[in-house]
């Protein structure tokens, strides 16, 4: 609708038309607010034992995944005598344990001697 074209009598028609373009948009939003949601939801899934034995990149044992989880290298929940670890905080797990560059490790240095000279005893 062009603004030329409305006219006192064109209003109801005028505001119908904006009424259907609002609920369009609104439904779209939605649509994409769905979207977003749906993986969410999904990286929430609980792995058993065998189940995260089977996830893992590399497979390891059983005695492996045990010997990690009385060391805390994973993160797991336990309740009673089941152990049970949540999908995404395996993957996030599995993300942030990558090796720091020559790089990163001197900046890390240089950001701790840093810290260390500025503080007062």
């Amino acid at each position: 609708m062009d603004e030329e074209d409305i006219k006192f009598e064109d209003l109801p028609r005028a505001i119908s038309w904006m009424i259907n373009e609002l609920t369009e948009l609104s439904q779209k939003i939605d649509g994409m607010r769905n979207q977003h949601v749906a993986p969410t939801q999904e990286s929430d899934k609980w792995f058993n034992l065998q189940d995260l034995c089977a996830y893992l990149p590399n497979h390891p044992a059983e005695q492996t995944v045990y010997g990690w989880t009385s060391t805390m290298k994973i993160p797991f929940h336990k309740n009673g005598k089941h152990i049970r670890f949540l999908k995404s905080e395996i993957d996030a797990w599995l993300l942030g344990d990558k090796n720091k560059s020559d790089k990163e490790l001197n900046e890390d240095v240089k950001q701790y001697i840093l810290s260390k000279r500025n503080r007062k005893f």
